[in-house]
């Protein structure tokens, strides 16, 4: 980029005309990025989150609970609780108790969705 001055003498940047010929993308060659060798992937880190179920309510009433206020959930105490990773439900399962903790026991994989 080049300059020149005005006529109060500050420098004002002159734009230059480049011209770019049109992308054309290659067609893929070669073996698959991973190629049967999913081993590569085993230490990406996903978020993995447990849902027990979804609870639609209002500000004013969500400023309303206290101490000991119970949110009833869309599901069904029976109802499997799901197993989402990144936001696709991968599994679902039930609720339990191990060692202090809450655990969950995988009941059902999802089904591979084909495109």
């Amino acid at each position: 980029m080049s300059s020149t001055s005005n006529s109060n003498g500050t420098a004002v940047a002159q734009a230059q005309v480049v011209e770019l010929s049109e992308f054309k993308e290659p067609s893929p060659a070669g073996p698959a990025i991973f190629a049967g060798n999913l081993g590569l992937l085993d230490s990406v880190k996903v978020n993995l989150n447990v849902m027990v179920g979804e609870v639609q309510t209002t500000v004013g009433e969500l400023m309303e609970l206290k101490e000991a206020s119970v949110l009833k959930t869309d599901r069904k105490a029976d109802y499997p609780i799901d197993i989402v990773v990144n936001g696709n439900v991968v599994a679902r399962g039930q609720l339990v108790v191990v060692d202090d903790h809450f655990g969950v026991r995988i009941s059902e994989l999802a089904k591979v969705a084909h495109a």
